[in-house]
């Protein structure tokens, strides 16, 4: 039977799974980074700057809403991807089953090299970080592979 694993995660925080069969799911490591879940102002050292409205005398905050977040979630997506692949070059698992928030998921995606997306098995779009392992098993492929 195929090793397979089964990564669990959000931009925060992830659980990694050995699936073993069908009922059972042995919890590898917890990953925790608590910077994506920062306030923005708790990230970025000066603020924003400022600017006039074109017309009229009002004056606002330029946009870049959450940007340093969004670093971090990037940040986290890559130490993910990299330690998947690495586990991939070592041969500690064939495939693996990503689970992850949807945004999260794209972040994933994007890190991905081709290698690793040959060993992905199947994606799901759900954020079920801090769901048991009843509740994730559930949306795992009926079959594992041979």
């Amino acid at each position: 039977m195929k090793t397979t694993w089964v990564l669990v995660a959000e931009k925060s925080r992830a659980r990694l799974f050995d699936w073993q069969s069908r009922d059972v799911l042995n919890e590898i490591k917890t990953f925790s980074h608590p910077e994506s879940r920062l306030h923005e102002q708790d990230l970025v050292t000066d603020k924003r700057g400022r600017a006039f409205d074109s017309a009229g005398e009002g004056r606002h905050a330029h946009q870049e809403q959450n940007r340093a977040r969004q670093h971090e979630s990037e940040t986290f997506a890559k130490e993910l991807i990299a330690l998947l692949d690495r586990s991939r070059s070592r041969q500690e698992y064939e495939r693996v089953v990503i689970v992850a928030a949807p945004e999260f998921l794209g972040q994933l995606r994007d890190e991905m090299p081709p290698e690793l997306e040959k060993a992905v098995l199947q994606e799901v779009s759900k954020n079920l970080v801090q769901e048991s392992t009843d509740s994730i098993r559930k949306y795992l492929p009926e079959v594992l592979p041979v």
